[in-house]
């Protein structure tokens, strides 16, 4: 929203704004989670949000969303880099794909936990665009799909798949939330329309599709030849008792048609993300000892489980370079950077030359107590400071004003400048947790501050295939983490937490996997038309 800005706010944040585009290394100190957020949120120009788990980007990228109203993305982690894996959950590759053809086709800030910015990235994301009214060979893009990790199929039965019928694509793009259908008429696009993947319900036609690639392992048009010759010189370099099972896979790395994410070290597409993709982006480091700590634990643990895996015959040599190399770990030097931390001390990543101590605090929870909320925000006002609440919906906002009308509070619209606030503003926007921020005297409170429920629960659909409602023994199922296994049936299982109805899994060699019923999300339905092989727990996919 505009109302969040370095001059609105006053004090010294123009002073900090100043000197970011002079590209001086700036820290500020004394600042909690939801006053970072704020901060990050000020930012002008693209930037980049490292913190140092997945838990605290998903926390910063829902705050810096809705704080700075600009296009905020969010870049997960892959769950596995060493592995090859040919079936499996690949809705966090999806989501991997989709935040970086985002980022790279102008998205302005992207939230990003370390481990997601060490793993290797395609430099580009393939991305075809189709328009009603404009010639697009179908031939060519049913092949260049299918080059780009598209599944062709009977019935599109998930993202990532595509089938075609006469002059009739049917798509689901990794980037959208249904599939559409696509009409031709020649090589013309002449109606695009998404569909309900359930009920084939129509929804409104569309003047254009986006279609990110499925795979982040796109080869060159000529690269194939320099892709076998590298892969041969790879599995050359490795003993020759662990060379069968690299050799079977090569082999079905061929008969994809498409390139593995297996083999990005070998890609001349595959690049790193601060260097290749965002070297002109404001780096925001979130707690810099926390990152460094991180990224020494990750580099050590991929460090021994590539000499395990290396040594069983599970990786390449090339395997190793699934992560930038260690010794850039220094891959902050020479870029404009923010360091943001709670308390004062030595930033380790940054070496900053204004350092800014800002007087903000997180608010206290009032949790549906609107006495106690109520008696603060007099006092606010009283002090001459302005608030703002974050309801959550629009539904919120009236019975919240409602209630607080009672006290007889000014309600006042948010506007663009921090005069045009004068009393209490109520928004329906859904912020977790508010501040204050003392220089301009303004009190943020947050949803989560204001209530012990979300708005609203959504309710999730799943789709055909995506787990097993009941299932069924016989049935073969793929653990997004340890592969295909098969149902063998449930089990009461009882500990501390109490008892729990949990589902069997069979795998290899006899091993059993206890899936609790609450997590099925975790398994989806294998989709393969012949008797699978079962995985080795432990050993991949």
């Amino acid at each position: 929203m505009s109302f969040f800005s370095y001059d609105n706010l006053g004090g010294e944040f123009p002073l900090l704004k100043e000197g970011l585009r002079q590209g001086l290394p700036s820290a500020v100190f004394g600042v909690p989670d939801e006053s970072k957020y704020l901060i990050a949120a000020l930012t002008e120009g693209r930037a980049v949000y490292i913190t140092a788990d997945a838990l605290s980007a998903k926390r910063a990228f829902e705050a810096i969303s809705v704080l700075s109203g600009r296009k905020t993305v969010l870049l997960p982690a892959k769950d596995e880099v060493l592995l090859y894996r040919r079936a499996g959950s690949r809705d966090v590759l999806y989501r991997r794909l989709t935040a970086l053809s985002d980022w790279q086709n102008g998205a302005d800030i992207l939230v990003a936990d370390i481990e997601a910015l060490i793993q290797l990235v395609p430099k580009k994301v393939s991305r075809f665009h189709l328009e009603v009214g404009r010639e697009t060979d179908m031939r060519s893009l049913v092949n260049a799909l299918s080059l780009a990790g598209y599944r062709r199929e009977y019935t599109v039965d998930g993202r990532g798949a595509f089938s075609v019928r006469g002059d009739i694509l049917d798509i689901w793009p990794i980037n959208c939330s249904h599939p559409a259908r696509v009409d031709f008429f020649g090589d013309e696009v002449e109606a695009i329309k998404p569909y309900d993947e359930e009920t084939g319900e129509r929804y409104e036609k569309r003047a254009f599709l986006d279609i990110v690639a499925a795979t982040d392992a796109l080869r060159g048009e000529d690269e194939g030849p320099a892709l076998a010759q590298k892969l041969r010189s790879e599995l050359a370099g490795l003993p020759v008792s662990c060379r069968a099972r690299m050799e079977t896979v090569a082999e079905e790395i061929a008969a994809d048609g498409y390139c593995s994410d297996f083999l990005l070290p070998l890609l001349e597409g595959s690049g790193e993300f601060l260097r290749d993709c965002a070297s002109d982006a404001l780096i925001i480091v979130d707690e810099g000892k926390l990152i460094r700590d991180k990224l020494e634990g990750l580099y050590r643990e991929h460090a021994e489980r590539f000499r395990l895996l290396l040594e069983g015959g599970e990786a390449l040599p090339c395997s190793l370079r699934q992560y930038i190399p260690a010794e850039d770990i220094s891959f902050l030097s020479g870029y404009r950077t923010l360091t943001l931390q709670t308390f004062m001390g030595n930033p380790f990543l940054t070496n900053p030359l204004r350092i800014f101590n800002y007087k903000t605090t997180p608010v206290r929870r009032y949790l549906n107590s609107l006495p106690d909320l109520a008696s603060d925000i007099k006092a606010w006002l009283k002090t001459g400071y302005r608030v703002m609440l974050f309801c959550g919906s629009a539904d919120r906002v009236n019975k919240l004003k409602e209630e607080l009308s009672e006290y007889y509070f000014p309600f006042s619209p948010v506007g663009t400048r921090l005069e045009e606030l004068k009393g209490v503003a109520l928004l329906s926007e859904t912020l977790s947790h508010g501040f204050l921020v003392h220089d301009c005297k303004l009190a943020v409170i947050g949803t989560g501050d204001l209530f012990t429920k979300a708005a609203a629960e959504r309710r999730i659909r799943r789709r055909r295939g995506d787990l097993f409602v009941a299932p069924e023994v016989g049935d073969y199922a793929v653990h997004e983490t340890y592969g295909i296994g098969r149902i063998t049936g449930t089990k009461l299982i009882s500990t501390t937490d109490g008892t729990k109805e949990y589902v069997a899994l069979e795998y290899k060699d006899g091993d059993t996997l206890y899936v609790p019923v609450e997590s099925m999300d975790v398994l989806s339905r294998y989709m393969g038309g012949d008797t699978p092989t079962l995985s080795k727990i432990g050993a991949g996919i």
